[in-house]
């Protein structure tokens, strides 16, 4: 079937509401949008192969493209969002899984794999939101276990469900606590964090959906957005085995700082994301105490 005269007034119509707006890249979440709620796939839309739809699709359409008027997040109306090739069970209450905190995940493989064929490791992901870092290291490594904290209630429903949906629920612990403060002294070979970072006065400039619909309690780091990271930093050297790593994912321009923060105590690495921005800050627990911050 061609693009019918229907279709192309449907993804003309849902485009230019989303531009007035203010949506990057309306075309492509027009098509993506109306694929959802239609129940076909994007080329479907495309090519226009599909049946006119009915008043509840129509209906449905409307309900999407109005909660995108407002700014909802695309993840919070589908319901998931891909992280690492997985498919994440997503909603309010919950950070969005992002590209640039897959490089956690790239760093955790490759300590785990040195670690030899013999060890059950133990990560420790601080922070866990829907889950993501721990359950795609548990996915791809098999031999590991890992524990998963956070304070926020819903965040934990939602890594209990994505453990279950995504095979890993007999490898992975979900403990409701602050930073890693119900995880034992030196029994972790990896902590991998995507605390909050950002500066509380930066908030108000930040996208809607992320500034009006995410997590504030994932988002806020405090004055210069350091201030979870120095908490973390004490808890994670407490936590970890010698010869451990913990990688802490950081804001633009905080690497440094955060480095800073390790490097008297610790041998450490930064790692840039695929902007170039560098995003990951990785340290090995070398014995040494790390002195508390204030």
């Amino acid at each position: 079937m061609s693009q019918d005269p229907f279709g192309a007034r449907l993804l003309s119509e849902i485009t230019c509401r989303l531009q007035a707006a203010g949506i990057g890249e309306a075309r492509l979440e027009a098509q993506l949008l109306a694929a959802h709620a239609l129940g076909v796939s994007r080329a479907a839309v495309l090519a226009g192969s599909y049946g006119e739809p009915g008043a509840g699709r129509l209906a449905e359409i409307e309900r999407w493209v109005s909660e995108r008027e407002r700014r909802v997040p695309f993840a919070y109306l589908r319901g998931d969002q891909e992280f690492y090739g997985l498919s994440f069970e997503v909603g309010p209450g919950v950070l969005v899984p992002r590209p640039e905190t897959e490089l956690l995940v790239d760093f955790a493989l490759e300590r785990l794999r040195d670690l030899g064929p013999d060890r059950t490791p133990l990560i420790v992901d601080v922070g866990t939101g829907s889950g993501c870092i721990a359950i795609a290291t548990l996915a791809s490594f098999p031999a590991a276990r890992a524990v998963a904290t956070d304070l926020s209630p819903i965040a934990a429903r939602f890594a209990r469900r994505n453990a279950v949906r995504l095979g890993v629920k007999d490898r992975l612990r979900i403990v409701r606590c602050d930073l890693a403060s119900a995880v034992r002294t030196g029994s972790a070979d990896l902590v991998l964090s995507n605390p909050p970072y950002i500066p509380d006065d930066d908030i108000a400039g930040l996208q809607p959906e992320v500034r009006d619909f995410e997590p504030r309690l994932a988002l806020a780091g405090g004055g210069d957005g350091l201030d979870t990271i120095r908490r973390l930093l004490i808890d994670a050297f407490r936590i970890l085995r010698e010869g451990g790593w913990l990688a802490v994912e950081t804001g633009i321009g905080q690497a440094k700082a955060v480095a800073t923060l390790m490097e008297e105590h610790c041998d450490v690495e930064i790692r840039p994301d695929l902007a170039n921005i560098e995003r990951v800050v990785c340290a090995k627990q070398t014995g040494s105490d790390l002195p508390a911050h204030e």
